[in-house]
């Protein structure tokens, strides 16, 4: 009984041992295919992202230098916008306002 009960424990710890390696073996290519699509992503996003920062420095210079050219014109559309921006903000949060609840009769 003894020698049947430790055969089985020495079967067991191999299979243990079996599917560690098995485990270890399919984490390492998850990694690795993890690792190689991060890595295309990467070099697919680096030429748009240079391009979209270029455009917007060359635009953000052709606004700043609009504004320099005409200061009165870029303030007043600075303040038309955030009274629109206020103006939307204060409809939404009132639209989005409950109805009060009733009074609750406490009981103590």
């Amino acid at each position: 009984m003894a020698e049947t009960t430790n055969r089985d424990i020495e079967a067991l710890g191999a299979e243990v041992a079996r599917l560690t390696k098995i485990v270890s073996a399919q984490s390492a290519q998850a990694y690795s295919d993890v690792r190689d699509r991060a890595s295309s992503v990467l070099d697919a996003a680096a030429p748009v992202a240079r391009k979209a920062a270029s455009v917007a420095r060359t635009e953000g210079s052709a606004i700043a230098q609009t504004a320099r050219e005409h200061p009165a014109a870029a303030g007043s559309a600075l303040t038309v916008a955030l009274l629109i921006g206020g103006t939307i903000g204060f409809l939404l949060g009132a639209a989005s306002r409950q109805e009060p609840e009733p009074p609750r009769r406490r009981y103590w």
